[in-house]
């Protein structure tokens, strides 16, 4: 087993400080992250698929920062709700957090099987029963949304699964 790293002991620290812990004490507060990060990132990908012709204009390019900062603050929070679950290594976790980790990559793969055929039934009835064809534009916007889908749901599913701290004493 590695010991751990400078980098390990300073991500544990940061991943378990509780100056912020009011904004994911609950499991309401980090539902509505979850909910505010899946709007998040279908507005940044809706105005990236959303570009004509590859050439952003000013106006774009303001809505892509804004939202990329904006999707950036709420990352950051969900990690902080599940303690860095998926962000920290395997050696710095205990057993019980690496079978979360395990629970929340199990129930990520299961959801992304239902996207997955969501993405397929709905390409093959859109394009599939007539002469249309699908465009290349439709197909990758389909792929780059599944992409993000397999990307974040390990940490959508962490975040909504995980535990609420326990009440502090008087």
């Amino acid at each position: 087993m590695k010991a751990t790293t400078r980098y390990d002991r300073f991500m544990l620290r940061l991943m378990n400080d509780t100056r912020h812990q009011r904004v994911h004490a609950t499991r309401a507060r980090r539902r509505g992250l979850v909910a505010a990060h899946v709007a998040l990132t279908a507005a940044w990908l809706a105005t990236l698929l959303g570009l004509e012709d590859g050439r952003p204009g000013p106006l774009w390019i303001v809505a892509l920062l804004v939202l990329t900062v904006a999707w950036c603050l709420v990352t950051g929070m969900l990690n902080l709700a599940t303690r860095g679950l998926l962000e920290l290594r395997a050696r710095v976790l205990d057993e019980r957090q690496l079978a979360d980790r395990g629970r929340a990559f199990a129930l990520a793969h299961r959801v992304f099987l239902g996207v997955q055929g969501a993405a397929l039934l709905w390409v093959f009835l859109a394009y599939g029963g007539g002469d249309a064809q699908v465009s290349v534009r439709t197909l990758a916007g389909t792929v780059v949304v599944l992409l993000a889908a397999h990307w974040l749901l390990p940490l959508w599913a962490a975040a909504l699964t995980a535990r609420d701290a326990p009440a502090e004493d008087d």
